[in-house]
């Protein structure tokens, strides 16, 4: 299907159904949680439209590199206000990916804002495993520092602190990544909007994932891996509120991220699962499970012979252990 065509049939029809499907996920999770926390919606959203919204019978989704960001050494936002992270609360069971999303969308609104001092550094330590994994299936784990301006950021290398500095196109091309997701909107709606948008702008043949949603999915979800440290909570929260709209989002609460720990898997159907810690909804994982149908294949090589494994083989997991802002490098 052309994008014409594709941008046709999701025409001013589409985008209504859409929204509805965006106004009535956020009033199921609102009214479905115990406590009923008016809180899958912000509280203006909520107080401003929730009547139009039941008429309507009736979220979304650095100070970082981009060298960083292609190396999943950036870490989500939603820590204490001083960087650290905060008490688990207790978990609460909720069963559907939209009561999911919404539970994860109030717990970041409820977060204080990070308010970094000057020069400081946020630290990540992360473990790495699978059988398409760089090191192979054994964990490995990596040091990584980034400075919130964007200048450096530094590595553990064979038990060496490595620093690397940023300037000319390189640094400009990671305080861009920056301000681009310094700059989404906190409105769910708008978000949404910009999100498909944005994959509507992308050729098929660039697309990670072949159907629209679930672009969509791949790309709101990794807005919030890739989240600055300093992103706005009411933005976080409207990233959670654009992934509960959209359609066949499943999720698995039986799984462990890579260092062993209890997640919530939100997947799309694809293979591409995010993990959320199920007491404080941070996204703490992302990991490649094996459907069958998405081991890749070569031209001239065929398919991946590393996927001759059972179907729901984890391939490939990237977990962060620990993340916290330090005043330097090399500080943990």
């Amino acid at each position: 299907m052309t994008r014409e065509k594709d941008a046709e049939m999701h025409g001013d029809a589409g985008m209504n159904a859409v929204e509805d499907r965006l106004a009535e996920a956020m009033r199921r999770t609102a009214e479905g949680l115990e406590p009923p926390l008016d809180g899958l919606v912000s509280g203006g959203l909520a107080r401003g439209r929730r009547r139009r919204l039941r008429n309507r019978a009736s979220i979304a989704a650095s100070a970082v590199t981009a060298a960083a960001v292609a190396a999943g050494a950036v870490v989500v936002a939603g820590t204490g206000a001083n960087g650290t992270v905060p008490p688990r609360p207790p978990a609460v069971h909720l069963v559907s990916a939209a009561q999911v999303l919404g539970k994860a969308a109030q717990t970041a609104e409820a977060r204080p804002p990070v308010t970094p001092r000057p020069g400081q550094w946020w630290y990540t330590k992360a473990v790495e495993m699978g059988p398409t994994a760089e090191h192979g299936p054994e964990p490995h784990y990596s040091e990584d520092w980034i400075k919130l301006d964007g200048s450096q950021d530094a590595s553990l290398l064979n038990g060496k602190l490595v620093i690397y500095r940023h300037t000319g196109e390189g640094a400009k091309s990671s305080r861009a990544e920056t301000d681009r997701l310094m700059s989404l909107p906190s409105d769910p709606r708008k978000l949404r909007a910009l999100v498909y948008k944005e994959v509507d702008a992308t050729p098929a043949r660039g697309r990670m994932v072949k159907d629209r949603d679930g672009q969509a999915f791949r790309d709101a979800a990794q807005m919030l891996w890739n989240a600055p440290v300093t992103m706005p909570p009411a933005t976080q929260a409207a990233l959670y509120r654009v992934l509960a709209a959209i359609p066949d989002v499943k999720i698995d609460r039986n799984v462990k991220d890579g260092a062993g720990r209890p997640a919530i898997a939100l997947s799309r159907g694809f293979g591409e699962q995010f993990l959320l810690d199920p007491a404080t909804y941070q996204m703490v994982a992302q990991r490649t499970v094996n459907t069958g149908r998405n081991a890749p294949i070569s031209a001239t090589k065929g398919k991946d012979p590393r996927y001759n494994v059972p179907v729901g083989t984890v391939m490939y997991s990237l977990t962060r252990v620990v993340t916290k802002l330090v005043d330097q490098a090399g500080q943990r």
